[in-house]
């Protein structure tokens, strides 16, 4: 077992973040904690077990951890662009700092699914500040790629993506979002037509994801329409340490 400091998300709490991999059901896992907690002092730990190791996760409840998230891992293998000529949108990387600002708008705004804002026990602007962060973060990384889609009638993003280069012809994809001005109006497909495009078109071949099961509409529109395949399925765990600095934004109810 090991632990990653979690850059973006330390920043928004105030105080350490971090991720446990490669978790060890037969370790010492108290031992474990006590050198994780002594060398970081923590706000928040999470760790990721696949959903069927069911003693791996009673074990986390153990020690302290809940629940907080069901991912889904999916795959998509990208043939055959899409037509979106009856579309009325252009889809274009952010490579300038002054396109970044309606993105960032977006990411802070639209996401109610996430295991940040459903939290009980984290503020629920934190959901939003972390993701538009993330934005942040893809526009400054060499691998990563922010685009956005916008309405070419007024010019304005009504949309946005983000993905990671993993390999030359691979990516992940990292996070999608829709204006919520614009929800429900089909604009979450639109925008992965165009993106799919764009990654067919720089011979990409397949792009991997990680969803939250309870994102009903992205589970749907991913798997059952556009051809996105499981590929597993992990519990999400997550404690809070409560004496930490970031008292400002972890509710202490």
């Amino acid at each position: 077992m090991n632990v990653e400091r979690i850059e973006v998300d330390s920043n928004i709490l105030g105080g350490s973040v971090l991720a446990i991999h490669d978790f060890d059901a037969n370790a010492d896992f108290p031992g474990f904690e006590r050198n994780y907690v002594e060398d970081h002092d923590p706000v928040y730990v999470s760790c990721k077990v696949p959903l069927e190791q069911i003693s791996s996760i009673h074990l986390l409840e153990k020690a302290g951890f809940n629940f907080i998230e069901c991912q889904v891992q999916a795959s998509i293998t990208l043939r055959k662009p899409f037509d979106v000529s009856a579309f009325p949108y252009s889809f274009e990387q952010v490579t300038h700092e002054n396109d970044l600002p309606p993105v960032l708008e977006i990411a802070a705004s639209t996401f109610t699914c996430d295991r940040f804002y459903l939290d009980p026990l984290i503020a629920r602007e934190v959901a939003g500040r972390r993701y538009a962060e993330y934005v942040r973060k893809s526009f400054r990384t060499r691998e990563e790629c922010v685009y956005r889609l916008v309405d070419r009638s007024s010019g304005r993003t009504v949309a946005f993506k983000t993905h990671r280069l993993i390999g030359n012809r691979e990516v992940l994809f990292l996070l999608g979002g829709v204006h919520p001005d614009f929800k429900n109006i089909g604009l979450g497909a639109a925008s992965d037509y165009f993106e799919f495009n764009e990654l067919i078109r720089r011979g990409i071949k397949r792009g991997v994801t990680h969803v939250s099961a309870s994102n009903h509409a992205v589970v749907n529109l991913e798997i059952g329409n556009l051809g996105f395949r499981v590929l597993a399925t992990s519990t999400v765990m997550r404690k809070i340490y409560r004496s930490t600095s970031a008292r400002e934004s972890v509710h202490h109810g």
